[in-house]
């Protein structure tokens, strides 16, 4: 199954601004593997256009390291930082989901609903 473009292209602001709001987390976005957004929810002021840019090229790096050492495709990429946390989702098709949360924020718990938001947006 695969992501609805045009639920995004509609609604995909709502979309996320619940989902950030319901996690208290500080913003996500989905963006094309050519690093532009296609929606992108931040409770602060963000640059997005250069989020958008950051989060493929990191895929593509990553991606190009998987294929060097044979391990498969990008599913996701956690990165813990002194100030929070970044994961990043392989959505599929050329599209990605990076989410921002706050550094009181369990990793496991973010990952379990990373996973149901993906499927709500498979779905």
């Amino acid at each position: 199954m695969s992501i609805d473009i045009t639920k995004l292209s509609v609604n995909g602001k709502d979309i996320l601004k619940k989902f950030v709001d319901e996690l208290n987390l500080k913003g996500a976005i989905i963006a094309t593997a050519e690093g532009l957004e296609m929606t992108s929810y931040f409770k602060e002021s963000a640059d997005t256009d250069s989020i958008a840019a950051d989060t493929a090229t990191i895929l593509a790096s990553i991606q190009n390291f998987l294929q060097t050492v044979d391990a498969g495709n990008v599913n996701e990429i956690i990165i813990n930082a002194e100030n929070g946390h970044i994961l990043l989702e392989n959505l599929g098709e050329g599209i990605s989901l990076a989410v921002v949360a706050p550094k009181n924020f369990t990793i496991g718990a973010l990952l379990v609903a990373l996973r149901k938001f993906v499927n709500q947006l498979k779905g």
